[in-house]
C-alpha cells in the first residue's frame, strides 16, 4: 500500500496524508508544534533518544487517538565512528532512516506501525506514529502456550516467517529481529507487528551477513518458547518464500546457530 505523503513547513514536516486532518485539528502544524508538544515519556534509554505518548483529539469528537512520537538528537560523535568502523549502513540520519523503512514495509504490505508524521531541522528529527493498542508481544504469546496449542502456534509462526522472508525479499534487514519487538493482536487473529525500524537496512546494503543476524537474533528470542520441530517448520516456510535455501545450506544454519550463540553469550 503507497502511503500519500504531503510536505509542509518548508519541507522540515512530513506528513502522511490519512492523518493530516487529525494532526491540524490539534494544532500541529509545524516541525516545533510536534517537537516541542508535551507528551507522556514512556521510554528514554538514551540520551539522544526518546519515546513519548500523546493523545491527540480527533475533529469527528470520537475517542481520544493514541500516539507515540520517537524524538532523535544528533548522536554523539563516538557512535557515529563505531557505525562507521562496523560497516553499519544508515541511509538517512535520526527518524528519517525509520520513517523511509515503515514507508517502504507499507509499500511491500508488510506489517509494521502507521506512520503519521515525520520531522527534521537543525539535526534533530522526529517520528509520530499511530499507537498499536490491546496486543501482547509475540515472545509472551509464546510463553502463553507453554508448547502447547500447536495450530494456534504454528499459525503464528508461519506469520512470522513470511515477514522474515518478505523482508529479505525485498533487501530489507531490521537488525533488532526479536520477539520482542513484534506486537500480537489476539482481537485480529493473532496479526503481527514489528516495531522499531530505525535501524532498517536497505537495498543494495543488504547481504547473507543481514540475513543471518536478523535470523539469528529471532533463534535467540525464541529460545525456549519454541520446539525443535517449530524451527523446522519456520526454515520450512522461510525456504519457500525467500528463494534461499536453509534445510540443505549447512554452512548458512551453522552461522545462524553460532550468531545466535554469540548473542547468548553476550547477554
Amino acid at each position: 500500500m503507497q502511503i500519500k505523503v504531503e510536505h509542509k513547513d518548508g519541507d522540515r514536516l512530513l506528513v502522511n496524508a490519512d492523518f493530516a486532518n487529525i494532526l491540524e485539528f490539534n494544532g500541529l502544524r509545524s516541525f516545533e508544534d510536534l517537537w516541542d508538544m508535551p507528551v507522556e515519556s514512556v521510554k528514554s534509554v538514551l540520551r539522544e533518544r526518546g519515546t513519548g505518548r500523546v493523545f491527540l483529539k480527533s475533529p469527528e469528537g470520537a475517542a481520544l487517538t493514541e500516539a507515540y512520537i520517537k524524538r532523535y538528537r544528533p548522536e554523539p560523535f563516538m557512535s557515529r565512528l563505531k557505525n562507521i568502523l562496523s560497516l553499519r549502513p544508515c541511509r538517512f540520519p535520526g527518524a528519517m532512516n525509520e520513517w523511509e523503512a515503515i514507508l517502504e514495509f507499507h509499500r511491500r504490505s508488510l506489517p509494521t506501525m502507521q506512520p503519521m508524521a515525520c520531522g527534521a531541522s537543525a539535526g534533530n528529527s522526529f517520528i509520530l506514529s499511530l499507537g498499536i493498542t490491546d496486543y501482547i508481544r509475540a515472545s509472551d504469546l509464546f510463553a502463553k502456550f507453554a508448547g502447547g496449542d500447536r495450530v494456534r502456534r504454528r499459525k503464528l509462526i508461519r506469520r512470522i516467517a513470511e515477514l522474515a522472508a518478505g523482508m529479505h525479499l525485498a533487501k530489507m534487514a531490521h537488525q533488532d529481529f526479536y520477539l520482542v519487538h513484534m506486537f500480537i493482536r489476539e482481537k485480529e487473529d493473532d496479526r503481527v507487528f514489528l516495531i522499531d525500524l530505525q535501524r532498517v537496512i536497505f537495498g543494495e546494503s543488504f547481504s547473507e551477513r543481514w540475513r543471518v543476524k536478523d535470523l539469528a537474533q529471532l533463534l535467540f528470542s525464541a529460545g525456549n518458547l519454541v520446539s525443535r520441530t517449530d524451527i523446522l517448520y519456520f526454515w520450512r516456510i522461510y525456504t519457500d518464500m525467500a528463494d534461499v535455501e536453509l534445510y540443505g545450506n549447512g554452512s548458512l544454519t551453522k552461522r545462524i546457530f553460532r550468531k545466535a550463540a554469540r548473542i547468548r553469550r553476550h547477554e
